[in-house]
């Protein structure tokens, strides 16, 4: 039904990636890799309407325009960092990246899921060989509440592209529907730090 080939290797370009693609808005990451404590409140200097709270230990994550915020100075009249502790998640692992290549039979189907803690990130990116393919991209806990999920991007097309925080632990990734007659190819690449990339029993044995 599909096959999968897996390489890995370093990726140098992988964190500007993930940068460049923005994690604004993300919630629920490990207290543990939390930069302030759970009932912190960080401003942005001159933004008195824009201030967040940290909620669970997690860390924030927004975006903001430079040219739009005041600069303090210390008493030294060295300026002072407009925030402090933002848009970072501190990791010891080492980053992994893989390309798997996935072939689904004509009106075929294949899930393929990231297993990931609280608080990992990737980076990714998948494309087919030319066929429409319907894409839920989602997560849900492992052995957890069946009816429990969240859902990250659905739709059609022959490629897509983006960046995830894991909310909670889980598995986190895509079921993919062939909607040719023929069969078609998807070329997956994940980047980041996760656990692995599995394939999904669709038969639920």
């Amino acid at each position: 039904m599909s096959n999968k080939q897996a390489t890995s290797g370093k990726a140098t370009i992988v964190f500007a990636t993930l940068a460049a693609l923005g994690l604004g808005a993300i919630i629920g990451v490990s207290a543990s890799r939390s930069p302030v404590e759970s009932d912190e409140e960080l401003t942005v200097a001159g933004e008195e309407s824009e201030t967040l709270i940290s909620t669970g230990g997690a860390p924030i994550f927004r975006f903001y325009d430079p040219a739009a915020v005041t600069i303090n100075m210390d008493d030294f009249g060295s300026a002072l960092p407009v925030a402090a502790g933002e848009n970072f998640i501190p990791n010891s692992d080492e980053m992994k990246t893989e390309t798997l290549v996935v072939n689904i039979e004509g009106d075929g189907a294949v899930e393929y899921k990231v297993i990931m803690d609280q608080g990992d990130a990737i980076v990714f990116s998948w494309k087919t060989d030319g066929g429409q393919a319907y894409y839920d991209f989602h997560a849900h806990q492992a052995n957890g509440n069946p009816d429990f999920f969240s859902r990250y991007d659905e739709g059609e097309g022959v490629a897509s592209a983006g960046s995830i925080v894991a909310a909670y632990p889980g598995q986190h990734g895509w079921y993919w529907l062939n909607l040719e007659a023929d069969p078609i190819t998807i070329t997956l690449e994940v980047a980041g730090d996760y656990n692995e990339v599995v394939e999904i029993n669709m038969g639920g044995d």
